[in-house]
């Protein structure tokens, strides 16, 4: 399409671009700075790679305002050059759009209620009274369970399994292999045997949320586990019962919540962190990789460590650990010097005696 096409379409997300250069260029895909070549559109969002700027064989550059001088072809000035390439990414690269319509082989209860141009693949399994919105897609051998609700244009990957009475909301995406509402790990221990709690929450995930492959998200033990509208969840995440997270989180590979965990609002969580139990988290908090949040934080801000305290004090806390060898041959050095010192001067009292 043409640049100038792009930039309709930019505008109508709400992005403010201003074209530089000849609007008519046809663009056909996007690349990096360092192998686009003609008919191609890149971006620059780091000045580190403002090197590579100057060299690129790009039919367009999207970027600040404060690098179009050093830009050797047309440009799109915006304000964040990365968000503008993920729209103009989507708009270049459509996800395929299957036909609508039910596959032989699926198995579609009675009593389901299917929606508009809704597409439902082979060995799909949708049991009782199911809703599904107008333009959702259900993938290859996907389990919706009895009373499942699935909102509009919503995509569900293949094999994954939404339990019975959980909620999905509209547009959003859960990839392959995932697991929505399976029971929380409630047991209670009576004697050195374990007896299982019945799980009689559900999950409810909000609209426009996006969750990875192979999570598992448990349903409540008697209120609901909750994901609230806009979070985006990596690969192998772990949600357990009665979990709560606010609008906009995001959170990243192999992350663990325990049960009852309450996320804020526009949280990160970066890989591998994990949560203890009946903690709050405050809106705004960013929690880095490896990160082992013990207890509430109560201010916004950046935490590292376990268990995890401000990031500025981790920071410190991590140089000092460097350095604990130095200091023990201190410590072990003074104590040493203190003990002469103490043995001359038991040695000078006993003379003068």
């Amino acid at each position: 399409m043409r640049l100038k096409d792009i930039v309709n379409h930019l505008t109508e997300n709400g992005i403010v671009a201003v074209l530089e250069g000849d609007p008519d260029i046809e663009i056909n895909q996007i690349a990096g700075l360092d192998r686009a070549q003609a008919g191609q559109i890149s971006f620059l969002s780091d000045k580190k790679r403002l090197p590579q700027l100057k060299g690129s064989a790009a039919s367009a550059i999207i970027l600040r305002a404060e690098h179009r001088e050093q830009c050797p072809c047309a440009v799109l000035v915006v304000d964040n050059p990365y968000y503008a390439y993920a729209v103009v990414a989507q708009l270049l690269n459509p996800a395929p759009q299957p036909s609508p319509g039910i596959h032989h082989t699926a198995v579609v209860a009675l009593s389901a209620q299917i929606g508009n141009n809704v597409t439902i693949m082979a060995h799909a399994t949708i049991g009782e009274n199911v809703v599904i919105g107008d333009d959702s897609i259900i993938m290859a051998g996907c389990v919706l369970e009895d009373k499942v609700v699935v909102g509009a244009g919503c995509r569900i990957g293949h094999n994954v399994v939404v339990m019975h009475h959980c909620e999905i909301g509209n547009h959003s995406t859960i990839e392959a292999g995932t697991v929505i509402g399976g029971d929380g790990f409630g047991w209670a221990n009576h004697r050195g045997q374990w007896i299982k709690v019945p799980q009689i929450g559900k999950v409810i995930i909000g609209e426009g949320v996006s969750i990875g492959n192979n999570c598992t998200i448990d349903r409540g033990a008697i209120e609901n586990t909750i994901i609230a509208d806009g979070c985006i969840i990596d690969n192998l995440v772990h949600i357990a019962h009665n979990v709560q997270l606010g609008e906009g989180c995001a959170i990243a590979g192999q992350v663990g919540f325990a049960g009852s965990t309450t996320l804020g609002k526009h949280c990160t969580v970066a890989g591998q962190a994990g949560f203890a139990g009946h903690i709050h988290i405050a809106d705004n908090s960013h929690i880095l990789a490896k990160g082992g949040v013990t207890h509430n934080l109560k201010e916004p801000g950046v935490y590292g460590g376990f268990p995890a305290i401000p990031v500025s004090e981790w920071q410190k806390n991590n140089v000092r650990s460097r350095q604990l060898e130095k200091m023990a041959r201190q410590l072990k050095a003074l104590e040493q010097e203190i003990e002469r010192i103490k043995q001359q001067q038991s040695t000078e009292t006993n003379s003068n005696l």
